[in-house]
């Protein structure tokens, strides 16, 4: 097993999906492997069984996976496999052999005779052996000095603070000790587009939020007016852009920018430049409402996402009139009991340009082979097309519900799963044909969905997370994909 096989297998683990990886692992024969790093993987994958068991399994389980880690690090001065046996050991009920190794721990370190690792993981080490002998103010220390050695490794950041706040808990103090040191948050922003030609209103306002939401990274679209200038404020603030489009780049600039004015284009053309990722959601058919709910939920759902790799927050900014509902998107965000800061202008324009585009939203789900007879599926509409059957739905949520219902009876199943905007009128024979090549690029017992479209289930449906696993070569061209396998439900 080459190394990067064994890095295929710990990112699948890192995605949840621990069945999975736990096969994978099996199948390539290394339960048995001496090798430190593969018994390093197994003492991971082990630990991530254990604690998702109960009873005689769960205490069985730790108790090999810190086997597992403490064979790894053998006589040797290895901080990381030490480390994690430590916790495990703790995590099991056996804080005594915790603090055993947690001492040995702190000694290496103190000896400078350890193994070569980062600087930040070094100090985190030192920080959670320091939380395991119940010195959270010791810990503390240890681990802002660490940050402050690496204040943008916000990933590795973020795996500390979980195993932290895990370990408080068992300890009894509270969970939010660390809080200080979290990620910076995501923000997702939507706004109106007419503002006035002064924008030295929605500028103080914007600020004020900035100051208050303090967020890294940001996620929306680029419509003339608050979007970008939420955006371009960003930028000027070292935050991460991340725009997604409802639409493709041409048709959204025809509608939602040139109208207003070549200056706005300009600015639109030199954020789509300066970001670090671009998505136009060119599957939905033109620009309509119903793409804007799409494209809006995708950015929600990338900006949940995002916080949730970082083990921090996720708050929505919204700029509107004073007059405005509160849209579908936002209803939807409010719905999960997640933050909004409103920011409401005293002024505003009328929209200019041209209508929307007619269409609905429809989720398809398509199967390569026979579903299970008198299945009561719930589709809007059902179609038999190329050896494939190809339902319809009205909204994305059912339609997962429905695929995981089939996936649970039939495990042998490959299912396709596309949403999108799609023409008034359009026949399934046209809608489900991307729906199909998705199935037949699943592997049996998974769903394969477009990508990043499927990520509006981070904000609708959270228990069902999809995985970005590249792209498939189709007839229609290359489509980036994720993948979700049944073990991967919370």
């Amino acid at each position: 097993m080459t190394l990067p096989a064994l890095a295929r297998i710990r990112q699948i683990a890192r995605a949840g999906d621990t069945l999975r990886a736990w096969r994978i692992f099996e199948a390539s024969g290394l339960p048995d492997s001496t090798a430190p790093e593969a018994l390093c993987l197994k003492g991971r994958l082990l630990k991530d069984r254990g604690l998702r068991s109960e009873g005689t399994e769960r205490t069985e389980l730790l108790e090999q996976a810190q086997a597992a880690y403490l064979t790894a690090a053998g006589d040797r001065s290895a901080t990381y496999p030490l480390i994690n046996a430590a916790t495990i050991a703790f995590l099991n009920d056996q804080s005594d052999e915790a603090q055993i190794i947690a001492r040995r721990i702190l000694a290496i370190l103190r000896s400078g005779g350890y193994e070569q690792e980062t600087a930040y993981w070094l100090g985190a080490t030192e920080a959670e052996a320091l939380l395991l002998l119940d010195e959270p103010d010791a810990s503390r220390e240890a681990l802002e000095k660490a940050m402050r050695a690496a204040p943008e490794a916000w990933e590795d950041h973020a795996v500390t603070l979980r195993q932290f706040r895990r370990i408080l808990e068992e300890l009894g103090h509270s969970p939010d000790l660390f809080d200080h040191l979290q990620p910076p948050q995501s923000l997702y922003f939507q706004g109106i587009i007419g503002i006035p030609e002064d924008e030295a209103e929605v500028r103080a306002r914007l600020e004020c939020a900035f100051g208050e939401i303090r967020p890294g990274a940001v996620f929306g679209a680029l419509a003339a007016g608050a979007d970008i200038v939420v955006a371009e404020m960003a930028l000027a603030r070292g935050m991460r852009l991340h725009i997604v489009l409802p639409t493709s780049i041409s048709r959204f600039r025809e509608v939602s920018v040139a109208p207003y004015g070549e200056g706005w284009t300009t600015r639109f053309d030199r954020l789509l430049d300066e970001a670090d990722f671009v998505e136009a959601l060119e599957g939905n058919a033109g620009l309509s409402q119903a793409a804007i709910l799409n494209g809006s939920r995708v950015a929600m759902g990338l900006a949940l996402r995002h916080a949730r790799s970082l083990a921090t927050r996720a708050t929505a900014l919204h700029v509107s009139r004073g007059t405005d509902e509160p849209g579908p998107a936002e209803q939807e965000w409010r719905a999960q009991h997640l933050p909004v800061h409103e920011v409401v202008l005293d002024h505003s324009l009328p929209a200019r340009g041209a209508g929307l585009d007619p269409a609905s939203n429809l989720a398809i789900v398509a199967s390569c082979g026979p579903l299970p007879a008198n299945y009561d599926h719930g589709a809007v509409e059902e179609s038999h097309l190329e050896g494939a059957t190809v339902l319809a739905f009205a909204d994305l949520v059912t339609a997962m519900d429905c695929a995981l219902a089939l996936l649970r009876g039939s495990p042998e199943l490959q299912l396709g799963l596309d949403q999108r905007a799609v023409p008034n009128g359009e026949s399934l024979e046209v809608t489900g044909e991307l729906a199909i090549l998705l199935a037949r690029a699943a592997p049996q017992g998974s769903i394969c969905a477009t990508w990043p479209q499927i990520a509006a289930l981070d904000l609708l449906a959270p228990e069902y997370r999809f995985e970005s696993a590249g792209e498939i070569v189709t007839a229609l061209g290359d489509v980036p994909i994720g993948l979700f396998c049944p073990s991967s439900a919370v």
